[in-house]
C-alpha cells in the first residue's frame, strides 16, 4: 500500500468511527424540531449536515451512505417548501431515514457492502416519505422550464427532483428508480442525448423509464432518440402536460 492509499484508509477509518456522533447529532436536531415546532436555521442546518454526510460517502467509497442521503435531502427540502407536514409524518420519517443511516454505517464499520434489503427499505421509505406514486428527474438550466415542469407535475403527485448536470444526473438514474426523465439536450458535463444513451446502456433501476428530451433545436423523432422530443416553444407547457397524462393512463 503506497502513501496516498494508506491515507485514504486512515481518512476512510476516522470517517466511519466519527459517523455515529454525526448521525446521533441529526437525530438531536430532529427532536428539536419536534419538541419546539418549525426553526428555519434547524432546518437548514440539517440541510447542511446531510449535504456533507452524502459528499463524504462518495469521497471514501461508501456510496450506499450518499444514496441515503440524496432522499434525505428532498425530504428536508420538501418540509422547507410545505411546513404544514411537521404536524403529519416528518419527523417519524425522518427518523426512519436516520435509523437507515446507522444501519448502513454497522454494515461498513463490519466491512460488508448494504446489499438489495438496505436499497429495497431505502426505495419503500422514498416513497412513504412525499407520498408520491410518481418520480421524476430534471436537468434543465432554464429556470422558466423548470418552474413550467414542477407546475405540470405537481397536478400529477410527482416527486421531482432536479440535478444540476448530465453526470449527477447518471449517477441519480442509476442509484434508484424514476419514472420519467426530463432532460436539456445542452446540459454541463454531459449532455441530454448523452445521458439518456449512458442511462439505457448501463442498465438504470427502471426499465419502464419515460425519457423526454427539451431542445430549441429541430430534431426529428426516430428510434435512436428519447421516448418524447419537445421543444421549447409557446406550446411546450401543453405538449408536456400531454406526455404526463398519457404515460400515467398507461
Amino acid at each position: 500500500m503506497n502513501k496516498a492509499q494508506a491515507m485514504l484508509s486512515a481518512l476512510r477509518s476516522t470517517y466511519l468511527n466519527d459517523l455515529p456522533s454525526h448521525i446521533d447529532e441529526l437525530e438531536s436536531l430532529l427532536l428539536r424540531l419536534e419538541s419546539d415546532g418549525f426553526d428555519l436555521e434547524i432546518c437548514r442546518e440539517l440541510y447542511r449536515r446531510i449535504h456533507t454526510l452524502k459528499g463524504s460517502g462518495g469521497t471514501y467509497g461508501m456510496h450506499v451512505i450518499s444514496d441515503v442521503c440524496h432522499p434525505f435531502e428532498d425530504l428536508i427540502s420538501h418540509f422547507l417548501e410545505h411546513t404544514e407536514i411537521l404536524q403529519f409524518n416528518f419527523i417519524s420519517t425522518a427518523l426512519e431515514y436516520i435509523d437507515l443511516l446507522r444501519r448502513v454505517t454497522l454494515l461498513y464499520q463490519q466491512s460488508k457492502v448494504p446489499g438489495e434489503e438496505i436499497k429495497t427499505q431505502l426505495q419503500s421509505l422514498r416513497h412513504q416519505a412525499l407520498q408520491n406514486p410518481y418520480s421524476a428527474l430534471v436537468v434543465e438550466s432554464s429556470d422558466v422550464v423548470v418552474n413550467i415542469i414542477k407546475d405540470v407535475l405537481k397536478s400529477y403527485r410527482f416527486r421531482l427532483e432536479v440535478a444540476k448536470d448530465g453526470y449527477l444526473a447518471l449517477g441519480r438514474i442509476l442509484s434508484e428508480p424514476f419514472d420519467l426523465v426530463v432532460t436539456g439536450l445542452e446540459t454541463p458535463r454531459m449532455n441530454g442525448m448523452a445521458l439518456i444513451s449512458a442511462a439505457q446502456r448501463l442498465g438504470g433501476k427502471s426499465k419502464n423509464t419515460t425519457c423526454v428530451l427539451i431542445t430549441a433545436s429541430q430534431l426529428k423523432q426516430d428510434e435512436n432518440l428519447p421516448d418524447f422530443v419537445l421543444q421549447k416553444d409557446a406550446l411546450f407547457r401543453e405538449r408536456f402536460n400531454k406526455i404526463v397524462h398519457h404515460m400515467i393512463s398507461n
